[in-house]
């Protein structure tokens, strides 16, 4: 069962790639860009996970936690920091003002979702891309079948490591190119099957 997860985060980008990667493994979000707007929609609907910036315009993430977790209707609610404070006692202030868990940014977006389910339920999670249980333990992987090549360009860096990091998966060769130059090159290098 997917996971409602609002995210409160002032940065479009940040709030984007958190979306985006949450969808692509089944969860249903909410993004709003301040401290007011994510108190109004966590009072608004049944949550599984908020995500919450800590540097916020008008009210900071400290101010946010300390009203959900002060809400009886909201207290449950798993509340993580996510935020570029990664300094010596940052993480201590942050666990004490009320957040349940502390992401780090720049998001690596191969170990967000993984980071992120950590917070949810088992049975929220997404499916783990391992060996069944019944299989001998001896045995090893099937080897990835080669799909096709698909030449990604994008001027974006958290744009192609994101979509790089969902197709390699299902066995697509994905070379990455942050411009024109840099993409003629590598389609006469790789000839894709698709750019």
């Amino acid at each position: 069962m997917p996971a409602r997860v609002l995210i409160i985060e002032d940065n479009q980008d940040n709030l984007e790639l958190m979306a985006y990667l949450l969808a692509a493994f089944g969860h249903e979000t909410l993004g709003v860009p301040g401290g007011e707007e994510g108190l109004a929609a966590a009072a608004r609907g049944s949550l599984d996970l908020i995500l919450c910036d800590i540097q916020l315009p008008a009210m900071s993430g400290y101010e946010v936690v300390r009203q959900i977790k002060g809400d009886p209707r909201l207290q449950r609610v798993p509340v993580v920091a996510v935020t570029a404070y990664a300094m010596v006692g940052d993480r201590d202030k942050i666990m004490s003002a009320g957040f349940d868990g502390y992401l780090a940014k720049p998001i690596i977006p191969e170990k967000f979702i993984e980071q992120v389910e950590a917070f949810l339920p088992a049975g929220q999670r997404s499916a783990p891309r391992e060996i069944p249980p019944s299989a001998p333990a001896e045995a090893a992987p099937l080897p990835r079948m080669k799909r096709a090549t698909i030449l990604l360009v994008d001027d974006s860096p958290a744009n192609l490591s994101v979509a790089r990091s969902i197709l390699e998966p299902f066995g697509y060769d994905v070379p990455i190119a942050g411009g024109v130059e840099e993409a003629l090159r590598s389609a006469r290098q790789t000839r894709p099957d698709l750019v």
